[in-house]
């Protein structure tokens, strides 16, 4: 079992294939019930090619990437992106963040397993993408690497959400200060003189 599991991790490592994801898929031990098939690296990689045409400039310019994988099942998506991101001369662990979700427990753990070897630093999670329960989650060793070269990953959307939010405060309580100065000054108007006119 040790030699097995060095053989695997010494593949995943170098890159270039979904170990587990084949694996799994040539063992038929993949649950069709849950929509789970196995995607030949290769329709990966050339999905992240072409999603990825531009990531260097990207990353040149914000420092690094995020990634979301809502249905990851053993993370092949995720090592192509890490091969054409690594292809480009960038270094993982402070280049991405991949925040990964996956229902079934198996495949999460093929996914960490797979992602924690290739030097990817985020969290994947065993939940539901749907209903946005969560069972259970864990970094990956790159993870704190990427914490010190970036820090909050999100710090940048944290920020912009605080100050969205104190921007809505403040016409709110402006709006109501305002509903006040109409409700004071309501009975202030001049009074109206004359006959009434009525339909009857």
């Amino acid at each position: 079992m040790p030699e097995m599991v060095g053989i695997a991790l010494e593949e995943i490592g170098n890159g270039g294939c979904d170990f587990l994801g084949m694996a799994a898929g040539e063992l038929e031990v993949l649950d069709a019930k849950l929509g789970q098939f196995f995607t030949p690296y290769e329709v990966s990689r050339m999905m992240a090619e072409i999603s990825l045409t531009d990531v260097d400039e990207k990353i040149a310019e914000q420092g690094f990437i995020t990634v979301q994988e809502p249905a990851a099942g053993a993370g092949g998506m995720l090592l192509a992106v890490a091969d054409v991101i690594e292809g480009k001369g960038l270094n993982l662990e402070t280049s991405i963040w991949i925040e990964a979700v996956e229902l079934s427990r198996p495949t999460y753990h093929m996914c960490y397993v797979q992602c924690a070897a290739r030097g990817l630093a985020g969290k994947i999670i065993c939940g539901n993408s749907l209903s946005l329960e969560v069972f259970t989650g864990a970094y990956t060793a790159a993870a704190s690497v990427f914490f010190a070269a970036n820090v909050d990953p999100f710090a940048k959307q944290k920020e912009q959400a605080k100050q969205a939010a104190a921007q809505e405060a403040k016409r709110e309580e402006q709006a109501e200060a305002e509903r006040k100065d109409r409700l004071a000054t309501l009975g202030d108007g001049p009074v109206i003189s004359g006959q009434q006119l009525t339909l009857f």
